[in-house]
């Protein structure tokens, strides 16, 4: 069996070309006839070039290297056309009466078919129509006669009811006589009453505006008081000037002042005070939130230090605090009560605040 150079494929004996990459075989020997190299049948595939069969699904002919076509599939058969039903031959027609529903018969006299049920009672025929000429004319009703209305009788003339009595006369209540007036005590004879400066109306004693037309009156002038004559031979003392009042301060209590903003903070009237940084997540509410004064950024935990009031005497304790506490810039021990002056610096983490009791 030769043996392809290009490819190395081993066709089939007597084959002169390689039946997968078309090269021509060495060892071949004369190219074989086409008429020695008829198809053979079973569906092999023809060369057009020599007309030798080749085996299905080869590229290129065995004998003359020639590429083959790919075989064409056969077209389906048509699919036969569905042959229509015999229509089904029509029934006999029956001797005695049969059902008009279904066709079936039915013994005279039944009132329902026995095959299917359906009502055997036949509709009555219409009439038959008759001809215009033959049609007898309808006789037109005759108008019943109406009653002429008897003559109406005249009313019977009512009596008319005798008029009530009319009522007595109410005589009316005698006019009470009315009092005589109070009489008045006799005051004694007023001032003279002022006058308005604009319409003369009276006005009241120490009225500014007139009641009548609201003009402004004159102010009427203090009589000052004559001043003693000086005596002979003495100065007279100078007038002595009122000293302005001082109005009082307001009462302060305790409370801490912010040294980088001044802000004031009041200390809550309690035992124990709570300094710190609010956390609504946690729950804490500190009785001092350092949070408006930077708080969060100066390092003040939220449970810091607390104060502690007894006696009368405040005293400072560290809440073990992650940036400690300072009382004068002396640092103070966890859980360790320092007592408080006033003007005391305290330092909470980085921010600082001045203790002051009042003042």
């Amino acid at each position: 069996m030769a043996t392809c150079p290009n490819c190395g494929n081993k066709p089939g004996e007597g084959a002169i070309f390689c039946d997968r990459c078309g090269a021509r075989l060495p060892q071949a020997e004369a190219a074989v006839a086409p008429a020695a190299a008829a198809p053979s049948a079973g569906g092999s595939v023809i060369c057009a070039a020599c007309g030798a069969g080749n085996v299905p699904g080869e590229a290129f002919c065995e004998f003359c290297g020639a590429p083959l076509a790919a075989p064409v599939p056969e077209a389906a058969a048509p699919a036969p056309e569905p042959t229509p039903a015999p229509e089904p031959a029509p029934a006999p027609a029956a001797l005695g009466p049969v059902c008009p529903a279904c066709g079936a018969a039915v013994v005279a006299g039944e009132a329902f078919c026995a095959d299917c049920g359906a009502s055997l009672a036949q509709a009555p025929l219409p009439p038959e129509p008759v001809p215009e000429a033959e049609a007898a004319p309808v006789p037109e009703p005759e108008a019943a006669p109406v009653p002429e209305p008897e003559a109406a009788l005249a009313p019977e003339p009512v009596a008319e009811p005798a008029p009530a009595p009319e009522p007595a006369p109410v005589p009316s209540p005698e006019p009470v006589p009315e009092p005589p007036p109070a009489l008045e005590p006799a005051l004694p004879a007023a001032p003279e009453t002022p006058a308005c400066i604009m319409c003369g109306a009276e006005l009241e004693p120490g009225d500014k505006y007139c009641s009548d037309c609201g003009a402004l009156q004159p102010a009427a002038k203090p009589v000052a008081p004559a001043a003693p004559e000086p005596k002979p031979g003495l100065l007279p003392a100078p007038a002595l000037e009122a000293e302005p009042v001082a109005a009082p301060l307001p009462v302060r209590g305790p409370r801490l002042v912010v040294a980088a903003s001044g802000a004031e903070i009041p200390l809550p009237a309690k035992e124990e005070i709570l300094i710190g940084r609010e956390d609504p997540v946690s729950g804490i509410f500190p009785d001092v939130d350092l949070t408006p004064h930077g708080g969060d950024e100066g390092g003040v935990s939220r449970r810091h230090a607390r104060i502690v009031v007894e006696g009368g005497v405040y005293y400072l304790v560290d809440q073990n605090s992650t940036n400690f506490t300072y009382v004068n810039k002396q640092r103070l021990a966890p859980e360790t009560r320092q007592p408080l002056k006033d003007g005391d610096e305290i330092r909470c983490g980085r921010i600082t605040l001045l203790f002051l009791l009042g003042g």
